[in-house]
């Protein structure tokens, strides 16, 4: 943890992944260079560690000092070992391979996500539902250093090891757009507004004295009237989100939005019919669909003579599986009552 605070003032961007060679503490891609062969995540990179593949022994001391796409040579006891290519993660291959604790936020949802938000440079967002902090960690390349991503988590455990997933991605290079919270969203919401603006400590904490016994209602009416415009966008991955909304809600921006990440077509529903009773339209409900393909050139095994070439072109869906992932709502606010 302290290697990466040390390393953030002297790493920035993309300068980064093209100009640094692998250090103690780095996570790496390596490849396997023959045809077909696999990658995997290995890390925090240290002298007296080694990775174990299919092919020998890869020691993260012949890592180590070597530039982005060095070719390394794995060692075997019985006979020579397999060539491997060594690059930095890209957060796309970082997401879905790094240590976890629940199912990750994938890039195709992701991607989705900060375009139903209208994310820009600057902005201050609220995120509900850590996990992994994979969505966090696109939120924060997304506003940038100017910006803040709050993300909430009910897990202590949870959270810290996502600060670690965090810490690890590029020597922490998005460490300082993230700020990490525990709790219920509901009942922190008021302890997330006043780290971002402490002038509002009198509001919020008579706000919370009062008591009502008209209902949620109620609640999110007072909530409204007293809350301060903080956020550009919320986004709630959580599987009742219409139970933390009426509390939240009110310290989004007018005319921003909110996105819900929902597995079911039952919890869509159920939103929406909650939504009724807010200043909140439904916008959008997708479900995004992501395949990819195999285009290369392969050789012939029986080819025509006549054709004049054994080469051909190779054109299909790969055998990644593909699958339901989650629904995303996008809700607009249209104002304050």
């Amino acid at each position: 943890m302290l290697l990466a605070r040390k390393i953030i003032g002297r790493v920035s961007g993309h300068a980064y992944a093209t100009q640094a060679t692998f250090a103690d503490g780095d996570m790496v891609i390596v490849r396997e260079c023959a045809r077909g062969g696999k990658l995997a995540l290995i890390g925090p990179l240290s002298p007296s560690e080694s990775y174990h593949t299919r092919k020998g022994v890869l020691p993260h001391s012949a890592i180590i000092g070597q530039l982005p796409r060095a070719r390394i040579e794995s060692t075997k006891k019985d006979g020579a070992g397999g060539q491997f290519m060594a690059q930095f993660p890209t957060l796309d291959e970082y997401v879905p391979l790094c240590s976890r604790r629940c199912t990750p936020i994938y890039p195709k949802d992701a991607s989705a996500i900060l375009t139903m938000l209208d994310t820009s440079p600057g902005d201050c967002i609220l995120e509900a539902g850590t996990g992994n902090a994979g969505l966090s960690m696109y939120l924060a390349r997304a506003v940038g250093p100017t910006g803040k991503v709050h993300t909430v988590e009910r897990s202590s455990n949870t959270s810290k090891h996502a600060q670690l997933v965090v810490e690890q991605f590029r020597r922490g290079v998005l460490v300082p757009s993230i700020e990490f919270h525990v709790g219920v969203l509901g009942e922190v919401i008021n302890q997330v507004a006043v780290s971002i603006d402490k002038s509002l400590a009198n509001v919020l904490n008579a706000n919370d004295s009062t008591t009502t016994s008209e209902g949620p209602e109620q609640t999110w009416k007072e909530q409204g009237n007293v809350a301060a415009p903080l956020f550009d966008g919320i986004v709630l991955d959580m599987p009742t989100p219409w139970t933390q909304l009426p509390q939240v809600f009110g310290f989004l921006k007018t005319d921003r939005f909110v996105v819900c990440y929902l597995p079911s077509i039952s919890q869509v529903m159920d939103l929406v019919r909650a939504c009724r009773q807010w200043p909140l339209i439904v916008e959008d409900v997708v479900e995004v669909d992501w395949r990819s393909w195999d285009v290369k050139v392969a050789l012939v095994r029986n080819p025509d003579p006549s054709a004049g070439s054994d080469e051909a072109m190779v054109c299909r869906p790969t055998h990644t599986p593909i699958g339901h992932t989650a629904f995303l709502v996008k809700l607009r606010k249209c104002g304050s009552q």
